[in-house]
C-alpha cells in the first residue's frame, strides 16, 4: 500500500510538472548511531553481562560441588548446598529483574523509533520533500534520490546533546 502511494505521489509530480524531491533514510543505522539509543544499549549489555556472569559462577559452583560432594563431610555439604541455594535465589531474582528490564528496553527502543520518525517528517517538511523512504523498500535509488541518513543521525544528535 505505502509503495503504490509513493508510486503515486511520483506520477502525479511528474503529471503536473512539479518538481519531485525523494529522498531515504536507513532507520536501522540512524538508531544505532543515535547517541540515546547507543546509551541505552551499552547500559542493557552491561546488564546482560552481569545475568552472564552470575550464571557462570553458578555453573561453577555447582560443578566444584559434584565433584567433591563425596569426600565433603556432612556439615560441610550442607553448608555447600545452602551456598549454592543462596546463589540460585540470587539469579532468580537478577533475572526477574532483567526480563522486566527486557520489558523497558523494548518500550524504550518504540519511543526512539517514533523520535526518528518525527524527526524525518519535520526534516521532509523543512527540506520540501516530495517523499522519504525507508531504505528497505529501495530498490534502486536513482541519481536524484538522496540519501539523508546522515543528516537525520547529526540532527538527532545534537537535539539529545541539547538537551542535557
Amino acid at each position: 500500500m505505502k509503495k503504490i502511494i509513493g508510486v503515486c505521489i511520483l506520477l502525479s509530480g511528474i503529471v503536473f510538472g512539479q518538481t519531485v524531491k525523494i529522498g531515504y533514510v536507513d532507520v536501522k543505522e540512524v538508531y544505532y548511531k543515535y547517541d540515546k539509543a547507543v546509551k541505552m544499549e551499552e547500559a542493557f549489555n552491561k546488564e546482560v553481562e552481569k545475568v552472564s556472569e552470575l550464571e557462570k559462577s553458578i555453573k561453577k559452583m555447582q560443578s566444584e560441588y559434584e565433584q567433591k560432594k563425596d569426600i565433603m563431610k556432612p556439615d560441610e555439604r550442607i553448608k555447600k548446598e545452602a551456598e549454592l541455594k543462596l546463589k540460585m535465589q540470587e539469579y532468580s531474582t537478577t533475572l526477574s529483574e532483567f526480563k522486566k528490564k527486557m520489558d523497558e528496553k523494548q518500550k524504550e527502543m518504540e519511543k526512539i523509533v517514533e523520535e526518528i520518525k518525527k524527526e524525518v517528517q519535520a526534516y521532509g517538511e523543512k527540506s520540501k520533500y516530495t517523499v522519504i523512504l525507508s531504505s528497505t523498500s529501495i530498490l534502486y535509488p536513482g541519481a536524484d534520490v538522496v540519501d539523508i541518513t546522515d543528516e537525520i543521525i547529526k540532527l538527532m544528535n545534537k537535539k539529545a546533546g541539547d538537551k542535557k
